[in-house]
């Protein structure tokens, strides 16, 4: 059988159902179709319907240029569909079949019916057939006709489309197990950066990202934050000369201890206190990735000093470039800020979480995506991406996805997610909702004595 869209298609039947004998009309004079079976069996799923033509198709086709009425049954869910059959109905004495139509039909199905239409009473068309639904991953399928009609044109026109029969899943109500995340280290660093204008020192809120700085130090400023130490380096752009930036940095950096000590209620003894120099960092970094001549020959030289260094960039042609582009992010202080998380506060890990996510650890941002009844999938994929070793965000990730209906792709995170007993019971659920009874039991016993999977075990005899 053919699948007309590739991709996670038409997801997990698990335990499906529909009414029998419900009798839809699938187009006009066309016909109806009788769902009589749609049910989970093992790893598979069995459909039973039939497809009856009503005599009074003649007055739709063989008629007016066209040649016959083309019904596709398929499976399908959102923008994806498994085509079942085709069924080519021609008239009572006609034969739409051709060359042009098989190549359509085939195009999305091997399997194609061909019937002609009986001109006195109805065509009755049965239809039994099991389908593999391991690889199916959402429960909102549905059963879909679709009537086409065939023109001598050689052209197919679309008649209605319609779900017939909605495939609903038995109430499961299996348990999730929580994994804990590991605490981290018991003290963590916060680095920032306060920049300053050519030759200034002064309070510079407005400057570059100052005022974020500001207000992340502000969010240190709380009883959930234990701050231990402060560390302020300050550093000036190479311009003028190395003994003049001596005493430019050492002053922005004094300044900013300032700026801080006056704002924020750290402890004085927490400050340590420093001015480096001149700092090149951004200009290597400039002149490595630049081809211009100039600025090679002059990194292969070598100088006395650094203020012979800076005289010889001023003789390039890129210095002016260098001068406004690469020089005021060289005029700054920083800040390394130790401290200790003493209570979980959402609000303040979030504002660093929004602008350092990568400080944070696996705990913090394990309780930032589980604020809410629902798994925050964005705070778990960005942990993922500084953790994706982590046990408990992958076990979270897993979650998120196994509420979507997305049950393989959450083994796949299980699989990361370590050999814990609660990660056996999350596999667990997720072949429990694929109708994998034999593997559902096996990773429960596997949990055995966890309260989830002593519940989970007594749920799965729903699947009898």
């Amino acid at each position: 059988m053919k699948t007309l869209f590739k991709g996670f298609l038409i997801a997990s039947l698990m335990f499906i159902g529909v009414a029998a004998n419900a009798q839809t009309k699938i187009y006009s004079n066309v016909g109806t179709i009788d769902v009589t079976k749609a049910e989970y069996n093992g790893d598979q799923v069995d459909l039973a319907y039939t497809v009856t033509i009503d005599p009074e198709v003649q007055n739709i086709i063989g008629l007016k240029g066209k040649k016959g009425i083309v019904i596709t049954a398929a499976l399908t869910e959102g923008d994806y569909k498994q085509v079942i059959e085709c069924l080519v109905i021609s008239p009572a004495k006609g034969n739409a079949r051709s060359a042009w139509l098989e190549g359509k039909c085939e195009d999305v199905t091997n399997n194609v019916r061909y019937f002609n239409a009986n001109a006195t009473e109805p065509l009755v068309i049965k239809s039994n057939y099991t389908l593999k639904a391991k690889d199916w991953t959402s429960p909102k399928t549905a059963l879909t006709v679709t009537t086409q009609e065939y023109k001598k044109e050689e052209c197919l026109v679309r008649l209605n489309q319609k779900n017939v029969a909605k495939l609903k899943a038995t109430d499961l109500t299996p348990a999730w197990a929580n994994l804990a995340a590991n605490g981290g280290e018991p003290e963590k660093h916060l680095q920032t950066k306060l920049y300053y204008p050519v030759n200034v020192t002064n309070e510079v809120d407005d400057y570059l990202e100052n005022a974020q700085t500001l207000s992340l130090l502000r969010t240190l400023d709380s009883p959930n934050f234990d701050v231990t130490g402060i560390k302020i380096n300050g550093w000036a752009s190479p311009e003028a000369t190395v003994a003049y930036n001596q005493k430019l940095s050492e002053k922005r950096a004094a300044t900013m201890k300032d700026i801080i000590s006056s704002r924020y209620s750290f402890p004085e003894d927490v400050y340590t206190v420093s001015g480096n120099g001149e700092y090149w960092d951004l200009v290597e970094a400039y002149v490595a990735a630049s081809d211009d001549p100039a600025l090679k020959k002059w990194a292969e030289r070598k100088f006395s000093n650094l203020d012979a260094r800076e005289a010889a960039l001023k003789q390039t042609g890129a210095y002016k470039d260098i001068f406004n582009t690469v020089y005021p992010r060289s005029r700054f202080a920083d800040c390394d800020v130790t401290y200790k998380l003493v209570n979980f506060d959402a609000a303040a890990v979030r504002s660093i979480y929004n602008t350092y996510p990568e400080q944070l650890s696996e705990a913090e941002f394990e309780a930032l995506a589980t604020l809410n009844d629902n798994v925050d999938k964005a705070v778990v994929e960005k942990g993922l991406s500084f953790y994706p070793e982590s046990q408990a965000l992958n076990n979270l990730a897993a979650k998120a996805a196994c509420a979507e209906g997305n049950y393989r792709q959450a083994i796949n995170y299980l699989q990361k997610a370590g050999n814990s007993r609660e990660v056996f019971n999350n596999m667990g659920v997720c072949y429990m909702l694929l109708g994998d009874k034999a593997s559902a039991t096996q990773s429960f016993q596997r949990a055995f004595g966890l309260p989830e999977a002593t519940k989970n075990l007594n749920e799965i005899k729903k699947m009898d």
